[in-house]
């Protein structure tokens, strides 16, 4: 047991890949499956990754071999198995790059938004302008919200961005002329570790935004996870 739902199987001698992966098939059918623990219903599932040498390698690199494949084979939907590549270090290194730009980047404010107005066809007028966060990293260039928002989703960051860009967009919206609005998106994770009605009353105090000017925008994904509280906090 290398960990509190990791575990470690040394395979030896392996004879060849299909050996590894038959044991892999082996453990995930043996675990997997539904469970009675004191009258609760539990699912069980496992991840597996591996890692093969043909020579004597380093241990702690080998783990991490088997790490980094393990990360992968959870990735892919997790219930299955991966081999260790070689590129998944260089993956690896790219992704804890980013981190570290993202951490930087939400500390220093660097983050930008960009507006997208939005035409009534029958008033022949902008209503609304959404709000568009961008990142300029001084080496990547722009930087897709497709790449930097899923990670700084899973890295719990999301909700100071999104907190920064509320702020921003409102008092951007102060500059604007009074008819128009602005809308803001939110992500399902500030509403799983803020409270969002709060957050928008300062930030809507803060501004001194009248509330009609500003717009939320959700992700059907945020009305899934929660119901109950997510429509609590809309209402």
């Amino acid at each position: 047991r290398f960990g509190g739902d990791e575990f470690v199987v040394l395979q030896a001698p392996l004879k060849s890949l299909e050996q590894g992966e038959a044991l892999a098939a082996r453990i995930l059918n043996t675990l997997g499956g539904t469970y009675d623990l004191d009258g609760h219903k539990v699912v069980v599932t496992a991840s597996i990754g591996i890692a093969a040498a043909k020579t004597p390698l380093d241990p702690d690199q080998f783990l991490r071999n088997a790490d980094l494949a393990l990360y992968q084979a959870k990735s892919d939907g997790r219930g299955t198995w991966r081999w260790f590549e070689t590129k998944m270090e260089a993956n690896a290194q790219a992704r804890r790059a980013l981190e570290f730009d993202l951490r930087n980047a939400m500390e220093r404010e660097a983050f930008e938004l960009y507006y997208q107005p939005l035409f009534n066809l029958k008033t022949r007028r902008i209503e609304t302008c959404e709000a568009l966060l961008r990142w300029p990293h001084h080496e990547r260039g722009m930087v897709s919200p497709a790449e930097f928002i899923p990670v700084a989703e899973e890295m719990g960051l999301i909700v100071e961005i999104g907190n920064q860009a509320l702020y921003k967009a409102c008092l951007e919206c102060r500059r604007w002329p009074g008819e128009i609005a602005v809308a803001v998106n939110l992500s399902s994770i500030q509403f799983d570790r803020s409270n969002v009605p709060a957050l928008v009353r300062e930030t809507l105090a803060a501004t001194n935004l009248a509330a009609p000017r500003l717009e939320l925008e959700i992700t059907e994904s945020t009305l899934l996870q929660n119901t109950k509280r997510t429509r609590a906090d809309l209402k």
